[in-house]
């Protein structure tokens, strides 16, 4: 919107023909007395600020928008005071509580050339163009994370994968040498350690590959108690329970909208590194639910070794390990892959830890 009209004075005998003017004209423009009544105005008006089409004429502006900002009636008095204004982007907060984004120029016209006989408000509604503009933002942040974060996957990548290579490589020399030498002494240990380090290899391929496929499809969602799913990860983990003389409590857990096999998958490494990183004769996991307005928050609470508060953030980075494999075999990539099971569905995680003193590993699914 350009208008230069500085200085817009109509004679009497004009009026008429302004106002046929106005009401056919291509944009929102209203024309108000000193009393800011409707005197006309054009057919766009009314699509352009969201009213109902109805006669107008001779009502106050306040009463047809009673949710104005006090500001934008300062600027109309403004400019019965004979200032020219106008705005590029407005926000324009409802009573009801949609937003709406406006651009918007206000000026007086003159009776005479000292008289003012009102204000012209010109109007356009741009909130369509400002929530694209949102959703493009939002598309560029996230492209410009993604291309971060492929650029860190394809670097850890080459570095997990090239240390259990190096491995094979060194111990299948070791091996010719000994072949060579007719020296057959500890040949069965070299092979046995070029073996567990081609079947790491092959489990981290295959994590790579499960990794790198999430967020491709959207989660298949369906309502499901989140207690059967708990029941299921037992089951599954039966064995390593019994070893590690566990004992597993659950409070009354909701039923849940969400991927019931991504969510079995979350649940499933949760537990599984609960009783993975427990030192304890009996390691306690309780696993609790809170409601709130936006949705479900998930507990997984222990009493392992807990997490140094230094490494909270990190942990949940792909490859990460905060321990040796010897110590505590894994590829990194689980805790990586629930939060982004999690953050498909809409929702957070996070964990609340001490060092050796447990860890309350968290997530969020909205109801819907």
């Amino acid at each position: 919107m350009k208008h230069n009209l500085k200085d817009l004075v109509i004679p009497k005998e004009n009026e008429d023909l302004l106002k046929v003017f106005i009401k056919t004209m291509p944009i929102a423009v209203a024309m108000l007395d000193d009393h800011l009544r409707y005197i006309i105005t054009s057919d766009r008006w009314f699509k352009e600020t969201n009213l109902p089409e109805s006669d107008i004429t001779g009502k106050l502006h306040y009463d047809i928008v009673p949710d104005l900002p006090e500001r934008w009636k300062e600027t109309h008095q403004r400019c019965l005071k004979g200032e020219h204004v106008k705005c590029e982007e407005d926000v324009f907060i409802r009573s009801n509580g949609n937003t709406e984004y406006l651009r918007w120029e206000i000026l007086p016209w003159y009776k005479s050339s000292d008289i003012i006989g009102g204000i012209i408000m010109f109007v356009e509604h741009i909130t369509e163009r400002k929530i694209a503009e949102k959703k493009m933002e939002k598309m560029l942040t996230k492209l410009k994370k993604s291309n971060a974060e492929l650029k860190q996957f394809a670097h850890m990548c080459a570095h997990d994968l090239t240390e259990p290579l190096r491995t094979i490589t060194n111990y299948i020399h070791l091996v010719e040498e000994k072949v060579q030498n007719k020296d057959l002494q500890d040949i069965n240990n070299y092979l046995n350690i070029i073996r567990d380090g081609a079947t790491y290899m092959r489990a981290l391929v295959q994590g790579i590959l499960n990794y790198s496929q999430m967020g491709l499809h959207k989660p298949n969602k369906s309502f499901f108690h989140l207690d059967k799913i708990v029941k299921n990860t037992q089951i599954s983990l039966a064995k390593r329970i019994k070893e590690k003389n566990a004992v597993i409590y659950c409070s009354d857990l909701p039923k849940i909208y969400a991927d019931s096999t991504l969510i079995t998958q979350v649940m499933h490494n949760l537990i599984n590194n609960a009783l993975k990183f427990n030192c304890n004769e009996s390691p306690i996991i309780t696993i609790t639910a809170e409601e709130n307005k936006e949705g479900w928050l998930i507990n997984i609470n222990d009493n392992g070794i807990g997490i140094d508060k230094k490494y909270h953030a990190t942990i949940f980075n792909i490859f990460v390990r905060l321990h040796s494999k010897s110590q505590y075999p894994g590829s990194g990539i689980g805790l990586a892959s629930c939060k982004k099971i999690i953050e498909d569905h809409g929702g957070e995680m996070g964990v609340q830890s001490t060092l050796n003193k447990g860890s309350t590993f968290w997530f969020t699914l909205p109801k819907k």
